[in-house]
This record gives C-alpha cells, sequence and structure tokens, in this order.
C-alpha cells in the first residue's frame, strides 16, 4: 500500500566529531588556534571568507601542509581543512568563519604563555578549565530542543553516584528531554538489579517515536523489497547506504521464519 515519506529524528544527542581523531589532542588544538591565527593574520589584506569558499580552504590546508600539521595529500583539500576545524566550532573556540572567538583566543594566549598553572577552585590546568567551562555550556539541537550534556551527566550522577562505560556510552545520550531524563534514573537501577537490559531501553525509546512507529507499520503490512527496505532506513547520508540490508533481510527470513538455510 502507498506510504508518505519518512523524515528523520534523532533519538540521541553527541557530544564532540569523529573529523578530527588525533592523539594529544588539547596540544592539536592549541597549535590549530595558532595556524588559524596565523593564517588570517597573513590575509588580512585579501579580505577572504571561509564561508562558501573551497579557494580559502583548500589554500588553509595547504598552510597546514606547509607547517606540518598534516601530512600527505587529500584528495579534497576544502573537504579536509573543514573537517580538522569543524569541531573547535563546536566547543566555541572560533566562529563558523574560523575566527578565533574570545574564548580561542584566550586559550591561544595560555598556550603561547606556557603557564598552565590552576588558578581555579577546582585546581584544573588553565587550558583545561577553559575546555571544562565550554563543555558546560555546550549543548545540542535535539528534534528543536536544546540538551546540555554535561548538565545531563551531572544530573544522573547526582543520582546514581557514578555510570558505568556501558551506561555513560549507551544511555547517557538516550537522554533528551527532561522526562526521559529522570525515568532514566529509573531504568539504569533496573539495569543494576537485573530487571532491564540496556538493549530493551534503546529499543523502546526508539520504538516511542512516532517516525519509527510509522517505518515499522510499513515494514509489516507491504511487500518486503530493496526501496522498502531504503525508505524505512531513513539514512540522512544516501539512502543507498541502507541497501545491502536487504540482503540481511531476506537471509534472516529465510532462516528464521522459512527455516531454510543456505
Amino acid at each position: 500500500m502507498p506510504y508518505e515519506e519518512l523524515t528523520y529524528k534523532s533519538f540521541c544527542w553527541c557530544l564532540g566529531t569523529t573529523s578530527f581523531r588525533t592523539e594529544n589532542f588539547n596540544l592539536k588544538i592549541e597549535q590549530q588556534l595558532r595556524l588559524l591565527n596565523e593564517f588570517w593574520s597573513l590575509h588580512l589584506e585579501n579580505n577572504f571568507s571561509w564561508s562558501g569558499s573551497d579557494h580559502v580552504q583548500e589554500k588553509y590546508y595547504e598552510f597546514m601542509q606547509e607547517k606540518g600539521f598534516v601530512k600527505g595529500n587529500a584528495a579534497r583539500k576544502d573537504k579536509d581543512a573543514r573537517e580538522k576545524t569543524s569541531g573547535l566550532v563546536d566547543i566555541g573556540l572560533i566562529d563558523s568563519n574560523r575566527k578565533l572567538t574570545n574564548v580561542g583566543k584566550a586559550l591561544l594566549d595560555i598556550s603561547l604563555l606556557g603557564d598552565f598553572t590552576p588558578d581555579n577552585g577546582l585546581m584544573l590546568p588553565k587550558d583545561s578549565f577553559i575546555y571544562f567551562k565550554q563543555l558546560l555550556k555546550t549543548c545540542n539541537n535535539v528534534d528543536g530542543k536544546l540538551v546540555r550534556p554535561m548538565l545531563v551527566l551531572a544530573y544522573l550522577l547526582s543520582k546514581l553516584d557514578y555510570l558505568t562505560l556501558d551506561e555513560a556510552t549507551y544511555l547517557m545520550p538516550l537522554c533528551t528531554t527532561k522526562e526521559i531524563t529522570v525515568d532514566m534514573v529509573n531504568k539504569i537501577m533496573a539495569i543494576r538489579q537485573g530487571r532491564l537490559t540496556i538493549d530493551e531501553i534503546i529499543y523502546g525509546i526508539i520504538m516511542s517515536m512516532d517516525n519509527y512507529k510509522k517505518a515499522l507499520d510499513i515494514l509489516l503490512n507491504n511487500d518486503v523489497t530493496e526501496i522498502l527496505i531504503c525508505d524505512i532506513g531513513i539514512n540522512r547520508k544516501s539512502r543507498g547506504y541502507d541497501a545491502p540490508y536487504f540482503k540481511l533481510y531476506t537471509s534472516l527470513k529465510s532462516m528464521v521464519l522459512e527455516h531454510k538455510e543456505s
């Protein structure tokens, strides 16, 4: 039967980026701030704008190459330059035009002076204290609602005393509303008492959302084709990414429902 097009809605928040993964992360961030500051200083008279300019982004990649910050030769220099800097935008050290914010300038000053001696009540090194404050301010927009991950963490810890790695990895990001966050405390306690599993919690939250309910209804009430699998996959990048799941579906159906073995 005909069905309406499904739209993606996130059931969790995320913190950080997979585009720039590296050792000595703090050091790399501070080196990046130095490079950006120097890059823009060199091009003050050119009136360069980062946004929408592949040329400027490519020039910055080449500048990073020249300074030894990146190795090799990226196929898409502009894309690589965006990826290398996007995380700094997310934590407020640079703006969307890749210019240093006041926070970024303060962090750069600390780095240039080389004095990281703690001067705060938490006794964190000066640069780490800036990162900590930025994390407190960091928020995610989940379906029109702003979620502050560090406040979610603080709330859960205040109620549970600790979180296991699995609880922090798989359950904390599901806390996208006040109601889910409050209820998550009870769910985690139930896990620790052996009355619930992480998989059950994830499934329950996903299947409470209208778009996934509709996807299940479409799956159950239509002939399953590769096109349908791609439609209900609601893949944000490309429907084609879900095409291999059709083969998985047919294999599982054959083995589990039809009791056939290949």
